[in-house]
């Protein structure tokens, strides 16, 4: 699911005049992180943690000129999810943004709820 996340942002992204998001392996490990905290409630729903997410990116990667988060929960497709960040004006700036790379975590409840992360960079 986290694949067709990014197919669908990355076609809003083209629609619009902007450059497709590359994925990355280890912006995803952080994410998937970020989701199975909010899962097992170690962190609560939302973006406690982002500076320390943005600081193990940095020092596996480099130097990071800018990077934001997009977060939801729910029993949603992808599509429903993306559909969701860009009716939500500060999500969709974050897809929309000034940034090269990306990834995505989810994690999956017993329930059928649905944890997301999307971290983007440049």
């Amino acid at each position: 699911m986290s694949g067709e996340i990014l197919r669908l942002v990355n076609q809003h992204r083209r629609a619009i005049g902007r450059p497709p998001l590359q994925a990355n392996s280890f912006i995803s490990s952080v994410a998937l992180g970020h989701s199975r905290d909010m899962l097992s409630g170690k962190t609560p729903f939302g973006h406690d943690g982002f500076r320390d997410r943005i600081d193990r990116i940095r020092k596996k990667l480099g130097p990071l000129h800018v990077a934001a988060e997009n977060v939801a929960s729910g029993p949603m497709s992808a599509r429903e999810v993306v559909d969701g960040w860009l009716h939500s004006p500060g999500h969709r700036r974050n897809i929309e943004g000034d940034f090269r790379l990306t990834g995505i975590g989810l994690a999956f409840g017993r329930n059928g709820n649905i944890y997301f992360t999307q971290i983007f960079a440049r």
